[in-house]
C-alpha cells in the first residue's frame, strides 16, 4: 500500500485517486500554537476570536453568493487551521475511502460535537459536493441562517421522526440524483457518549432507497465541547485528539440490516480504540 500524508495545502485541491493509495491528513508534530492563543494561554479567547471572524466572513459570501463549493471548502480550511493553533492534534484517515467511488454517496457517523460540522467539508469537497442534514431552526438565523441555506442542507424539524425521516429519504435521494453527496448524524443530538440505541438506521434507509454506497465515518471531537446554552459556544480542550476516520463504503444492494450492523459496528470499534465511552446496549 502506498500511503501519503496529506499537508494543508493538498486539502482544497483535487487528489486524483490510485488503486492501493492510503491518504491521511495529521497536524505535524512540531506545530505550534499562535502567538494570540499563547498569550492567552488559560483561555479559549483565540479560538472564539476566530471562531466568529470565519462565521461573519463566510455569512459575507452567502449574503451574496459567492460562497460556493470551493469557498466552504477553503473556509472549514481555515476552521481547521484555527483548531490547530489552538492546540488540536487532528488525525483523519480513509480519506481515500471517498475518492474511491464514483459519484454520489451517503455520508454516515456518529455526531460528538459541532467541530465535524465545521471540519468535514475540508476533506470531502475537493472531491464530492455534499450538503448536510441539519435541524430546520439552523437555517433561520439571522448569523448561521444564510451560511446554512446556501448549501442546499436537507432541514428537519426534530420534533417528529416519521415526518424527519419522509423528508430526509424525499429530499436525499432528489439531492443524490442530482449528483450531490449527503451527510447524516442518525442521532438525535450530539453528545460526548455513544449509545448504540440512539443511532438509526436512516443513512442505510436513504442509500438504499437512492442506490449509491454509504460511507461510515467516526469522530473523535469532544476536543471542542457542546456549549450549554449555546452548543457552538463550548469550551476547547486542548490534551483531547480529534480524529477522523472513513470506511469501506458499502453497497445498496446489500442487506440492509446487515449494512446498518456493519455502519454501527465501525463507529463502535474506533469509538473504543479511541477510548471514547459507549454505553452498553
Amino acid at each position: 500500500m502506498n500511503e501519503r500524508i496529506l499537508q494543508r495545502k493538498d486539502l482544497c485541491k483535487t487528489v486524483p485517486y490510485e488503486s492501493g493509495l492510503v491518504l491521511t491528513y495529521e497536524t505535524p508534530a512540531d506545530k505550534k500554537r499562535s502567538w494570540l492563543d499563547s498569550v492567552f494561554r488559560e483561555t479559549d479567547l483565540a479560538f472564539h476570536l476566530g471562531y466568529f471572524r470565519e462565521i461573519f466572513k463566510s455569512r459575507k459570501l452567502a449574503l451574496n453568493g459567492t460562497y460556493d463549493n470551493a469557498a466552504w471548502c477553503e473556509s472549514s480550511a481555515r476552521i481547521l487551521d484555527l483548531l490547530e493553533n489552538c492546540g488540536g492534534k487532528v488525525k483523519v484517515e480513509g480519506i481515500e475511502k471517498i475518492i474511491s467511488v464514483e459519484g454520489p454517496v451517503v455520508i454516515a457517523g456518529n455526531h460528538m460535537s459541532t467541530l465535524e460540522t465545521f471540519v468535514l467539508p475540508t476533506f470531502i469537497t475537493q472531491h464530492k459536493p455534499i450538503t448536510f442534514v441539519v435541524k430546520e431552526s439552523l437555517t433561520r438565523g439571522s448569523l448561521f441562517g444564510p451560511i446554512m441555506r446556501s448549501r442546499n442542507p436537507i432541514a428537519v424539524g426534530r420534533n417528529n421522526p416519521r415526518e424527519d425521516l419522509t423528508t430526509v429519504l424525499e429530499e436525499g435521494t432528489k439531492r443524490l440524483k442530482n449528483g450531490m453527496s449527503v451527510v447524516v448524524f442518525p442521532q438525535s443530538t450530539r453528545t460526548t457518549d455513544f449509545n448504540p440505541a440512539e443511532f438509526n438506521s436512516i443513512a442505510v434507509k436513504l442509500a438504499s432507497r437512492a442506490g449509491v454506497p454509504l460511507i461510515p465515518v467516526a469522530l473523535r471531537t469532544d476536543f471542542w465541547e457542546n456549549g450549554k446554552i449555546i452548543k457552538e459556544l463550548g469550551r476547547i480542550f486542548r490534551n483531547r485528539k480529534i480524529n477522523i476516520t472513513f470506511g469501506d463504503p458499502l453497497l445498496p444492494n446489500d442487506d440492509s440490516r446487515k449494512n446498518q450492523n456493519l455502519l454501527l459496528s465501525f463507529v463502535v470499534s474506533n469509538l473504543k480504540r479511541w477510548g471514547t465511552n459507549v454505553r452498553e446496549s
